[in-house]
């Protein structure tokens, strides 16, 4: 397996190795030793059709941790955290079933989820829901910086009414301004 840094401290990706003989092939998705400071809790399996967007969104407190099954995804990536020497930076990752790549996002880091064509994912987290911690802005708020390749995504209710980029870190950080 390789890991890489990306251009966001702390979000991780790693390459995974499949092993293949006659019977098909195993391949190890997690291992507690690969991530610091992540211990999953949940496990959850999505299915996304053609064109959907999944976020922006945001977590104070959780981890997320994540591959692609099938399909593809592009995971847009916006560092939000104060004390992050990335704060302010985006990125996007490709993702699919043929690259059997995993990625740690930490708290702090926004993300959202776009499907060229149908997908599933398998993601796990490292608390269990809680709405004050799952925040979330327009996926095409221009503070984001990220360049989707669509103007108008299949989105939920929460997501197309989503808070502007301010609001959300408005409450992303209320606690630490008490």
């Amino acid at each position: 397996m390789k890991t890489e840094e990306t251009s966001i401290e702390g979000v991780i990706v790693h390459d995974l190795v499949s092993h293949i003989d006659d019977r098909g092939s195993f391949t190890e998705i997690y291992r507690e030793t690969w991530l610091t400071g992540f211990k999953s809790v949940q496990w959850n399996i999505v299915t996304s059709k053609e064109d959907t967007l999944r976020g922006v969104h945001v977590h104070k407190d959780h981890y997320d941790y994540l591959m692609v099954l099938s399909g593809k995804m592009l995971l847009g990536l916006h560092d939000i955290r104060r004390d992050s020497p990335t704060i302010g930076t985006s990125q996007f990752l490709d993702l699919s079933a043929e690259n059997r790549r995993t990625v740690s996002i930490p708290p702090g880091v926004c993300h959202g989820f776009y499907f060229p064509q149908a997908a599933t994912h398998l993601y796990s987290v490292s608390t269990y829901f809680d709405p004050a911690d799952d925040l979330g802005c327009k996926f095409d708020c221009p503070e984001l910086n990220l360049s989707w390749p669509t103007k108008d995504p299949i989105l939920s209710d929460r997501d197309r009414t989503a808070d502007n980029y301010s609001q959300m870190l408005d409450k992303f950080y209320a606690d630490a301004n008490a």
